[in-house]
């Protein structure tokens, strides 16, 4: 199991989450029916697919390539 994605604190009361900005570009996911934040980083050279099911997220599929 890849540990890529970083768990992000969701404030209950507010419904708010604080994203630190990094170096790299990256996406944030939320699932408000799982109660869960992630942000993920997007891979260099490829795809970042998001996987659903019955309304929530399922996974995240990282899809790398290299440039010739």
């Amino acid at each position: 199991m890849s540990t890529r994605a970083k768990e992000l604190k969701i404030d209950i009361q507010t419904m708010t989450i604080t994203v630190p900005v990094g170096k790299e570009p990256a996406m944030i996911l939320v699932d408000p029916k799982q109660g869960k934040a992630k942000i993920v980083p997007l891979v260099p050279h490829g795809e970042t697919v998001v996987k659903s099911s019955q309304g929530k997220i399922a996974k995240v599929d990282y899809r790398e390539s290299e440039l010739f």
